[in-house]
């Protein structure tokens, strides 16, 4: 007798949901059998088979690819979101439960945009197994020994979503924290402009567009400014420390550094003003700051 025996944890009704709208997308011909055994387990059965006591040669290879479409489709977007969550739980459990949950969400959306190209991989290897191997299949265990890279793909997915999700929490306490301060201060200066030079660093001025030294306010140092290093933190730092009453971001700020325009906007509000191609801008002022100039 020919049937396939395909054993199912978890949402059930989306495998068999998959494989019902599997055989229209194909416009199967295919007769036959589809129904749940009995199971003294969580696991549910469902056991396929033809219609026909001696159906043609080609029902077996017909019937591998309406499942193996049907189950690929039926693994990466039914029960993948699901072995997610597992992992989640597993792997951060001392996460609150109200964040793991905003993970989730995050790691389902990132999941979907790259859903397909695995499908195609979980397709061809059910296809071999089903074709050339058994015809009994248990889903949740074809994951771990028959789809292993899939399954750490699922977990490096996770991992960079919550590495993504804890910097985030981490950036938005710190831009909490620096409103707070900024409340707190009075202003030291009335206006600051903030533009980049002609070597790629930050320059500060005042109202007239005089060079300003950070140290006169604080142990600021503007050189570590120049590197590599955390801009957010370092300046916006600073920044908070003199609590100017407005600062003028200059166009090449936003255009070198988009992070840190948009953490100043984040802290200062309506005290950040953004330039709008401004004469100075235009004359390039900021880029004679370095040799001293004024032409």
């Amino acid at each position: 007798m020919i049937f396939f025996l395909i054993v199912v944890k978890r949402l059930p009704e989306c495998l068999v949901q998959r494989i019902r709208q599997q055989s229209v997308s194909l416009n199967s011909s295919l007769d036959y059998y589809c129904n749940w055994l009995p199971s003294s387990g969580p696991e549910k059965i469902l056991f396929l088979s033809p219609r026909e006591a001696d159906p043609p040669q080609e029902w077996i290879h017909q019937m591998t690819e309406l499942l193996s479409f049907s189950i690929a489709q039926y693994l990466v977007s039914d029960l993948s979101p699901l072995l997610l969550e597992d992992y989640l739980r597993f792997r951060f459990s001392d996460l609150p439960r109200k964040e793991r949950g905003e993970i989730a969400a995050l790691v389902r959306s990132k999941h979907r945009l790259c859903g397909t190209g695995f499908q195609e991989r979980i397709r061809q290897r059910l296809r071999e197994y089903l074709l050339h191997e058994d015809r009994y299949l248990n889903i949740e265990g074809f994951v771990p020994f028959r789809l292993p890279d899939y399954r750490e793909e699922l977990y490096s997915l996770m991992e960079e979503v919550v590495e993504d999700f804890l910097s985030e929490k981490e950036y938005r306490e710190f831009v909490r924290l620096l409103k707070y301060f900024l409340e707190l201060q009075e202003p030291k200066i009335e206006t600051v402009h903030l533009a980049i030079d002609g070597r790629g660093d930050f320059q500060i001025t005042d109202q007239w567009f005089q060079k300003v030294d950070p140290k006169e306010w604080e142990e600021f140092d503007l050189d570590y400014l120049a590197g590599d290093g955390d801009y957010e933190d370092v300046l916006a730092s600073m920044l908070v420390t003199v609590a100017p009453r407005q600062i003028i971001l200059h166009q090449n700020v936003l255009h070198r550094y988009p992070r840190v325009a948009d953490t100043l906007r984040r802290i200062f509000d309506r005290r950040l003003h953004f330039c709008h191609n401004c004469s100075y801008c235009r004359l390039d002022v900021f880029h004679h700051l370095i040799t001293g100039d004024k032409s």
